[in-house]
């Protein structure tokens, strides 16, 4: 999380407002993922008593991290794909995608954009939209690992 603030100002993120009562449901998650407790496999087979596996119940193919979840578990690329899309259009109209050169930057940009956006009032209508489609690309993750969770635990 971009850490430079001056005392009394609100982090940028938190003076994205929401415009609906869906957006409301959507921050819970997204300020797990900024604030760094939002819980993967890596967390619980580090944290269990119990061996647990740090790989991907959903995709098996990797440890579940941050980059992971939000950038390459296949079984997560249907509902990741057409918002990522939008995502990068906005990074792209702001001209900042040459400043995301590896997937580890695109991660920490989704969880802290304010981290390469300029705080400028020129950008106030994109950052926004990139928030906007942020909040919604998380909440989609969310919510669909969950489902993939209870379908694999046959609940």
């Amino acid at each position: 999380m971009n850490i430079q603030y001056s005392p009394g100002k609100f982090h940028p993120l938190i003076q994205v407002g929401c415009s609906s009562a869906l957006e409301v449901t959507r921050l819970p998650t997204r300020f797990r993922l900024l604030t760094g407790t939002y819980v993967l496999q890596v967390n619980r087979c580090r944290f269990n008593q119990y061996a647990i596996s740090a790989v991907c119940p959903n995709c098996k193919v990797e440890d579940e991290t941050i980059e992971h979840f939000l950038l390459h578990c296949s079984a997560l690329e249907q509902v990741r794909a057409p918002v990522m899309c939008q995502i990068w259009n906005l990074l792209e109209s702001m001209d900042l995608t040459k400043q995301v050169t590896s997937p580890a930057l695109l991660a920490q940009t989704l969880i802290d954009w304010s981290i390469i956006v300029p705080n400028h009032p020129s950008y106030r209508d994109k950052t926004l939209m990139l928030e906007f489609h942020i909040r919604r690309l998380f909440f989609y993750l969310h919510t669909t690992r969950y489902r993939l969770y209870k379908e694999l635990s046959g609940n």
